[in-house]
């Protein structure tokens, strides 16, 4: 049996972190310790397989460092507080590193029964292909298969010496699933690796979320470009062609006063029966992929999934014209 040190990164010991340590320790798995990292805590545990470490407020990716340092374990089990794990999440991963060239191994984070409405329809737009893209298997169960990348509130991996970069507040999985790769070793996506994770309580906050996503990811792209990494563009683009679309539609002659050649006129008309007709089929196909159980979850659904394009495209453009700042507050993504 070998030895897992599972690390809890917080801001503070709550309900939702009572519950994740409860889950942790219930775990069908021998051999492991738990490491949870609060900003501060007065409490003591009693548990000889738990300990409780202060950090002082710093972001996630530090306190990951901070927990990997002191983990005794041969493997590290990252999930967030605000996440718990099935009761076979460590049993179910650890078999597939009897493969040596896997480094790292994940699985869906599903989104909890008790969630209440808005973490239920983040769930749905996150875990939708026409919206997530390659990343919707992390909010579903579907077939194992090797990836780029995997998110920290799920994932397994060896002890490789490998750091996060506390420079992000969200994309420093992304990096760590990076550098791992660049040793050698694959990522794996295994559908029995299941833990359930809170999405954010509010609407506007899973915006921002995404916003911030967006953001961090193109500030990654910066400092590591690839060719492969323009993939995290795609979502900019289309926001900036749907306003320069709005843009084209406007009749400026009308408010200008100016006249516009007639070859001139006819071009922008067909550009702008073009740009129609592709915003209508975005919107059905979105709408069509929105339908749940009930009428109002569909269509908020469906706002949301616009809405959750567009901030991952702004903020990935901001995150192009802008750096990191090193004291950025450490309010955890607007949870």
């Amino acid at each position: 049996m070998r030895k897992v040190s599972i690390i809890i990164p917080c801001i503070s010991i709550n309900n939702q972190t009572l519950k994740c340590i409860k889950k942790c320790l219930e775990l069908d798995y021998e051999d492991f310790e738990i490491l949870v990292l609060p900003d501060y805590c007065d409490k003591k545990s009693k548990n000889k397989n738990l300990k409780i470490i202060e950090t002082g407020k710093v972001k996630p990716a530090l306190k990951r460092n901070i927990g990997m340092k002191l983990a005794i374990g041969d493997f590290f089990a990252f999930i967030d507080d605000d996440a718990y794990p099935r009761k076979d999440w460590l049993k179910n991963a650890i078999k597939y590193f009897d493969n040596d060239k896997i480094g790292l191994v994940g699985g869906p984070n599903l989104t909890p029964e008790d969630a209440n409405f808005a973490e239920k329809v983040s769930g749905h737009v996150l875990s939708n292909f026409l919206i997530s893209g390659n990343a919707f298997i992390r909010y579903k169960i579907t077939k194992n298969k090797k990836c780029k990348e995997l998110p920290s509130c799920n994932y397994i991996s060896r002890d490789l010496d490998i750091e996060y970069d506390s420079n992000f507040l969200t994309a420093e999985d992304s990096k760590y699933c990076f550098d791992i790769s660049k040793k050698g070793y694959d990522i794996l996506y295994a559908s029995d690796v299941v833990v359930y994770h809170h999405r954010r309580d509010k609407i506007s906050k899973h915006i921002k979320q995404m916003y911030i996503y967006g953001r961090d990811i193109a500030w990654l792209t910066k400092k590591e470009f690839s060719i492969d990494k323009l993939y995290y563009s795609l979502l900019s683009i289309f926001s900036l062609l749907v306003i320069f679309g709005i843009l084209l539609s406007f009749d400026y002659s009308s408010i200008t006063g100016l006249s516009i050649l007639e070859t001139t006129k006819n071009k922008i008309y067909f550009s702008e029966k073009i740009f129609l007709a592709g915003i209508f089929i975005y919107l059905i196909l979105i709408f069509l992929s929105s339908l749940k159980e009930s009428f109002i979850m569909s269509l908020v659904v469906f706002a949301t999934s616009i809405l959750t394009h567009f901030a991952y495209g702004f903020g990935w453009l901001k995150g192009i014209i802008t750096s990191p700042e090193k004291n950025e507050k450490v309010a955890w993504n607007s949870r």
